[in-house]
Parts: structure tokens; sequence; C-alpha cells
């Protein structure tokens, strides 16, 4: 007969189902699901990226573009205040 003190203490468990997969923890979504949405915001911001490294011609490419940009737009507005003055 048991007593109280030896009975078996039940925990709130699933049910374990042989035929049920075990759910992959190496997925990111799944793992994203089970987190909190201030865990969510916490994970996501330590996972910034940094700079990455350019060549030599990627940079020299960009700094072209930027370079051709800039000339762009000063012969825009030229061309706009020559208009607003030509109108006149």
């Amino acid at each position: 007969m048991p007593t109280e003190d030896n009975r078996a203490v039940t925990r709130l468990e699933p049910q374990k189902d042989p035929d049920t997969p075990k759910p992959d923890l190496k997925d990111p979504h799944f793992v994203l699901s089970l987190l909190e949405a201030d865990q969510v915001v916490a994970a996501k911001q330590g996972s910034r990226f940094g700079r990455k490294k350019l060549s030599l011609k990627m940079r020299m490419i960009l700094w072209g573009l930027r370079i051709y940009l800039v000339i762009m737009l000063v012969i825009v507005a030229i061309s706009v205040v020559r208009a607003l003055h030509g109108a006149h």
C-alpha cells in the first residue's frame, strides 16, 4: 500500500509519442518560434554583421560612382537654376 511519500511525482511534461519526430533545434525558424518577443529582439541584435573588406577595384568603382553622383547633382542644380532664371 503506497503512502503519500512513496507516490510517483507527475510532471507537466508532454506525453512522448514514438511516432512524433523530435524538433530540430538547429532550425532557426523553430527556435525563433519558441522565444518570447524580447528574446527575439535580443537575439537579432546580437547577430550584427560587420563591414565587409572590399577589394581595391571595388572601392575604386564605389568612389567613382560617388564622384559621378556629385557631378550629376551639380549639373542638375545648374540646369534648374538656369531654367528658373530663363523663365522670368
